[in-house]
């Protein structure tokens, strides 16, 4: 079964966009290696209320996408130990949507392509990220 080991995003501002940087480990079961598979990343703003799905597109041109809000990364584990890292550029004015610091995670999901038997999906969220734009 697949399973995430470690999950960490961090940022950086560069201009007029925030970089977030995810790196994570995972671990493939050995049937499970060179076969391929999704890796799904959804950013999300922390709310006392209802966390906010954050998104490169703006809902007014959206283009009907209702996942428009989920990068994808394809992917093909050559070893049961894998070490992936991303980095995903926002505009500022997208991730700045309150007074003060945004507090930005990230939900992770990777699932199989090629589902033999036992081949299971894995989730995961990664620690919180403090921006401030």
């Amino acid at each position: 079964m697949a399973s995430f080991v470690t999950a960490n995003l961090d940022h950086e501002i560069k201009g007029g966009f925030v970089v977030f940087k995810l790196d994570t480990k995972l671990r493939f079961e050995s049937a499970e290696v060179n076969h391929k598979w999704l890796f799904q990343i959804e950013f999300m703003e922390a709310d006392p209320v209802k966390d906010d799905p954050l998104s490169k597109i703006p809902d007014s041109v959206g283009f009907g996408e209702a996942d428009a809000r989920f990068i994808r990364h394809y992917f093909v584990p050559s070893q049961e130990a894998v070490e992936l890292s991303f980095e995903e550029e926002f505009p500022a004015h997208l991730v700045d949507t309150e007074m003060g610091k945004e507090e930005v995670y990230a939900n992770l999901q990777v699932l199989p392509l090629e589902a033999p038997p036992g081949f299971v999906p894995a989730k995961t969220r990664t620690n919180i990220t403090h921006v401030d734009v």
